[in-house]
């Protein structure tokens, strides 16, 4: 077998596992029909911190890997990447819960009322990684580019004979929901997300998840989301729920409720049920290696599951 491998995709598992793969000596093609900050991924928020998304199936230094390739990008490349460590809160009316990436950042700290932002009964607070994906996306498309990779634009997602036609023989699926089509794996399910954009708090240099909502400050904006509705299609908003999530993050800012509105998205995490798949497998002629169902972890466990699944090779 030659040295190309074709990624199928364009987000932030497919990106990743193409540079992981460049890096390793492979000739390295993704196929994708939207742009990078055109995918699921540009819509998260986002940090360090798997939501979401299962684990099970994963060696048990996944995480660590996936720590590890961000800390290499902040080293590195630092706010010309929009990757940046940061304070995190978890907040909630009922006790927290222990968590596997707790073993992973920085700085865990343990609180309750008064002490919590937002008057919440108990919380937690780490240093971890945040992603302002508007950066990062590019970040990563052009590294893609230095290492000699390439992106090919495609006028609708990839069939199975597209696949068999590709000249690459190996391939890494990257596809997340469109892996229901392409490879018929029905424990592949959405889920949801509603998200609103408003003006920049460029005095928050914190983050906080809370009770079914989150608030990220980014460079140029404030976003508020947190919905999680599982076998939802339309990524379609609705504003009973917009005016929810905006009195939700009013609780920890108040001023939120001064803030211009910019606009109002959803997204489909590529939840999958058991575990994110990460496997090996011929198919369509071909070795495919399969790199998908990541949830809400996607761009957590980026990094982790490319090393994986360039080791398939």
């Amino acid at each position: 077998m030659g040295k190309d491998v074709a990624v199928l995709g364009a987000g932030v598992s497919a990106l990743t596992t193409g540079i992981c793969a460049a890096r390793a000596g492979w000739s390295v093609t993704l196929y994708s029909p939207r742009m990078p900050l055109e995918t699921t991924s540009a819509k998260a928020a986002a940090s360090f911190e798997p939501h979401l998304v299962e684990l099970g199936g994963l060696p048990a230094d996944t995480l660590a890997r996936a720590w590890a390739g961000f800390d290499a990008v902040e080293r590195s490349a630092g706010p010309s990447a929009g990757v940046r460590r940061q304070t995190h809160w978890d907040a909630a009316s009922v006790p927290l819960t222990d968590e596997p990436f707790l073993d992973v950042v920085e700085d865990v700290r343990i609180a309750e009322r008064p002490d919590v932002p937002g008057g919440y009964a108990f919380g937690r607070s780490f240093t971890t990684f945040f992603v302002d994906t508007p950066i990062y996306l590019p970040w990563l498309t052009a590294e893609l580019a230095r290492l000699g990779g390439s992106l090919v634009l495609v006028e609708q997602p990839l069939t199975a004979a597209d696949v068999a036609a590709l000249p690459a023989d190996q391939v890494v699926n990257c596809t997340g929901l469109g892996a229901r089509e392409l490879v018929g794996d029905d424990r592949v399910r959405p889920i949801r997300g509603q998200i609103v954009v408003v003006d920049p708090l460029p005095d928050m240099d914190w983050s906080i998840s809370a009770d079914g909502f989150y608030l990220y400050p980014r460079r140029g904006d404030t976003v508020v989301g947190g919905t999680a509705e599982l076998d939802v299609e339309e990524e379609a908003t609705e504003p009973a729920v917009v005016d929810a999530l905006l009195r939700a993050a009013r609780r920890v800012v108040p001023r939120i409720g001064e803030l211009r509105v910019h606009r109002t998205y959803a997204g489909l995490r590529p939840y999958r049920h058991d575990t994110v798949r990460v496997e090996a497998e011929e198919l369509f002629g071909k070795q495919v290696v399969h790199n998908y169902g990541h949830g809400g972890g996607g761009i957590t466990m980026s990094w982790g599951t490319a090393e994986l699944a360039v080791a398939l090779l």
